[in-house]
């Protein structure tokens, strides 16, 4: 990927903005484990996404 990665607080951001749509990240804590990588590709599987779980800047935009 040529994409920068995500900062702590965009982490954290992220899991909170999927949590708040149903996808639970079993927390907040800007470490990208696996609940929040099965969250993101549920996301990405529920918004017509290809479901790669990569937690990207693009992606974020998505749910912002």
């Amino acid at each position: 990927r040529t994409d920068r990665p995500l900062t702590q607080a965009e982490r954290v951001e992220l899991q909170e903005r999927l949590t708040r749509r149903g996808f639970d990240t079993q927390g907040a804590d800007g470490r990208l484990g696996t609940n929040s990588v099965e969250a993101i590709r549920s996301y990405q599987i529920a918004s017509g996404l290809t479901p790669d779980g990569y937690p990207s800047l693009a992606l974020l935009e998505h749910l912002r």
